[in-house]
């Protein structure tokens, strides 16, 4: 928070030196960017059928597990003491294990969701940092980060992001 406060004092300390002529503001919507650009579009749609892979193959076992938890329940009245405790520990390692290989899974998809973003990312800014070359802004913004205190003339340059990403994208594939 401290080093927020700081920024921005050193942002306006800036902007007033430069006059207001002299001081353009740029914003990005790089969550928007990055949905809306064909390769992040791509991803995420990668993204999702290894999310329906895996989430079909847990809701699989889990359904099996339930099965084999209702048959013991049906069979428990027949088993002495010593079988439906073994029966009840072995059904719950079971149950503790798919849990266990559920969160190992959802940490997973994160882990693939940040190598399929950061290259995607990484070239978005390296499009912002040009477009505010050419267009000579002096700063431009995130704009859902919290940084955004006050916006007022400032220029939305995310659909311009988009169309020169994707513009830049298919320029490689015809070559």
């Amino acid at each position: 928070m401290r080093l927020c406060l700081i920024t921005w004092f050193v942002l306006i300390v800036t902007a007033t030196s430069f006059g207001s002529e002299g001081f353009q503001l740029g914003l990005v919507d790089l969550q928007k960017a990055l949905q809306t650009v064909d390769a992040g579009k791509n991803a995420k749609k990668s993204l999702e059928k290894e999310v329906t892979t895996k989430r079909t193959e847990l809701e699989k076992r889990q359904n099996e597990l339930q099965k084999e938890a209702e048959g013991f329940e049906k069979k428990s009245a027949l088993l002495n003491d010593a079988a439906k405790t073994k029966k009840q520990q072995e059904l719950q390692k079971k149950f503790m294990e798919l849990q266990k290989e559920a969160a190992e899974s959802q940490m997973d998809l994160q882990k693939r969701e940040r190598e399929l973003t950061k290259p995607i990312i990484d070239e978005l800014r390296t499009v912002i940092e040009n477009l505010g070359k050419e267009k000579g802004i002096t700063l431009i913004l995130e704009k859902n980060e919290g940084a955004v205190l006050y916006s007022h003339g400032a220029e939305d340059l995310t659909e311009q992001v988009i169309e020169k990403f994707n513009s830049k994208k298919s320029g490689k594939k015809s070559n």
